[in-house]
């Protein structure tokens, strides 16, 4: 059950300092056992709120951000679509169904867009307690789509 207490609101750029320290205690834990430097985590948070179609939402306890969320809204041919680049729930909170309401409140923000968006697409880690935690929430795996990457500096 949510707590009472917790505020959903859109992100500011005034979020961010609070946002990447939630952003560093979600990723420290299991699965994922990251290390992210303070200066780390507020510059990628800074370089996805970036963009005039970047968009994202916060739930805060008072002044401590408990779970952050960002990405962008991108066009595809005739279609707008959202990606998550960044989503985390920071463990002290975690299995109180915020995550959930942060997805709810996130697809009530982008109803509110000028133009209507499609979907929202995300990339998350195969076999990671995640895939079950966004298939409870409506998303589903794309058989046709492969995530691809590559070095820059190739050969």
């Amino acid at each position: 059950m949510l707590p009472m207490h917790l505020i959903f609101r859109p992100m500011t750029k005034a979020d961010f300092p609070a946002c990447a320290e939630e952003l560093i205690a979600a990723f420290r834990e299991e699965p994922w056992c990251e290390t992210w430097t303070h200066d780390q985590a507020f510059t990628r948070i800074d370089e996805i709120m970036s963009a005039r179609v970047s968009r994202g939402v916060v739930c805060m306890d008072g002044s401590k951000c408990v779970s952050m969320l960002c990405g962008r809204i991108m066009t595809y041919q005739d279609q707008k679509l959202f990606y998550i680049d960044e989503f985390s729930v920071h463990p002290d909170y975690q299995r109180q169904g915020i995550g959930s309401r942060m997805l709810t409140f996130l697809r009530e923000e982008l109803m509110q867009e000028p133009q209507p968006i499609s979907h929202i697409s995300l990339i998350t880690e195969r076999g990671f307690p995640s895939v079950a935690f966004y298939e409870k929430n409506g998303f589903v795996e794309l058989q046709n789509e492969l995530t691809m990457a590559g070095y820059v500096n190739w050969p």
